[in-house]
């Protein structure tokens, strides 16, 4: 599937759109997506950081989208998941990379982590769980 599609796909979601993302890269087993940064997205108004929730969101839609990439309506349905957060996001992109570590007939066990300006240095890591039926 090309990310002309797989971006046509996104933005006929609401809490996608609501979101505000884009994804850069697909491919059989991961997805990397971008997020545009917007006062929408801010949990603490003093120092201007991500809400955790929207820094989780993002990465359960790059994942889910890593898992079934071609989905027309609904993405892959999360059952599980664990976040950890490293360090708090600033006002600016948030970029988010999805691994599929095991699909099977059932379910998808999905790794992720966002970060802003530089991948070493994560915000956030999770582990997702997906049911593919």
């Amino acid at each position: 599937m090309n990310l002309q599609a797989v971006n046509a796909n996104v933005s006929g979601v609401p809490f996608f759109r609501f979101l505000s993302f884009e994804i850069r890269e697909i491919g059989e087993l991961h997805a990397q997506a971008e997020m545009t940064f917007a006062m929408r997205h801010i949990g603490n108004p003093v120092m201007e950081y991500y809400h955790g929730g929207i820094i989780a969101s993002l990465m359960e839609a790059t994942c889910a989208i890593a898992v079934r990439p071609d989905f027309s309506e609904f993405p892959a349905k999360p059952i599980n998941l664990t976040v950890d957060y490293l360090r708090p996001a600033v006002k600016g992109p948030l970029f988010a990379h999805a691994l599929v570590t095991r699909k099977g007939k059932r379910i998808a066990s999905v790794s992720a982590n966002a970060w802003q300006t530089d991948r070493e240095k994560p915000v956030a890591e999770g582990l997702y769980h997906f049911l593919l039926v």
